[in-house]
């Protein structure tokens, strides 16, 4: 799930921005890596509680949907921080748009739910364990 977000948020932000060079593979690679990590946090909460204790000694964080938000409020940041240091032809603007940030947010924050969505669709190519 982390790949197909990845890939998304990639091509959505290659849409928006414009690429030179090598630039367009660092890119990638960011944006795969840290969405992946992002969206095995939110489906592996418990684990995450597990491995950073000190989140449960903070009452609020301790919920899972909160945790699920914060996560995603730094997936909201890190795809802005991206855009910001991607330099775009012409005006030189910031070519993110929010809408595409505000989805890549929610369908990562959503993950742990449409995973029994995809899951069917994804065994059908990469064999799972019994």
């Amino acid at each position: 799930m982390g790949l197909v977000l990845g890939l998304y948020e990639f091509f959505a932000m290659h849409k928006d921005l414009a690429f030179q060079g090598s630039h367009f593979i660092k890119h990638f690679w960011h944006t795969l890596i840290i969405t992946i990590v992002l969206v095995f946090a939110v489906m592996n909460i418990e684990f995450v509680l597990e491995l950073i204790p000190q989140i449960q000694s903070i009452p609020i964080l301790s919920n899972y949907w909160v945790l699920r938000v914060v996560i995603g409020l730094i997936a909201l940041a890190k795809v802005h921080a991206a855009g910001i240091v991607v330099k775009t032809k012409g005006s030189g603007t910031i070519g993110e748009t929010w809408a595409h940030a505000l989805i890549i947010t929610v369908l990562i924050i959503l993950t742990p739910f449409i995973w029994p969505f995809v899951e069917p669709l994804i065994e059908a190519y990469v064999p799972t364990s019994p």
